[in-house]
């Protein structure tokens, strides 16, 4: 992975009952779109149940000090619950992640956002 463009490279993490880290990292194949494929990795990385509400965030940091995967990691721990999931997908470099959230109540995917708002 030395010699690989970590702008073009992701992780996912899933968050459910546990969080489980997907083991290694994935390389984008040489014109395919990084927000495109990191939010199939993400929606990837969630159950899918009927009835539930599922938003889909795209982030990108705006100075290089910021830690997007690192805050979006702390915020799906501190939400995560029984009846929420969320999938994290984050390009290696940090610029650009994904996060999925679905919920069973509305409300909960609602205070998910304002959560992230903040």
């Amino acid at each position: 992975m030395t010699d690989t463009d970590p702008a073009r490279c992701f992780r996912v993490r899933a968050y459910a009952a546990d969080i489980r880290d997907i083991g290694r990292p994935f390389r984008l194949a040489p014109g395919a779109e990084l927000r495109a494929a990191l939010r199939r990795a993400a929606l990837a990385a969630i159950p899918k149940r009927e009835g539930w509400t599922t938003q889909v965030f795209t982030l990108e940091r705006t100075s290089p000090e910021e830690k997007l995967a690192a805050l979006l990691d702390r915020l799906a721990r501190r939400e995560l619950g029984g009846d929420l999931a969320a999938g994290l997908a984050a390009s290696l470099d940090g610029a650009t992640a994904v996060l999925v959230v679905t919920a069973r109540e509305a409300a909960r995917v609602a205070r998910f956002r304002a959560a992230l708002a903040r």
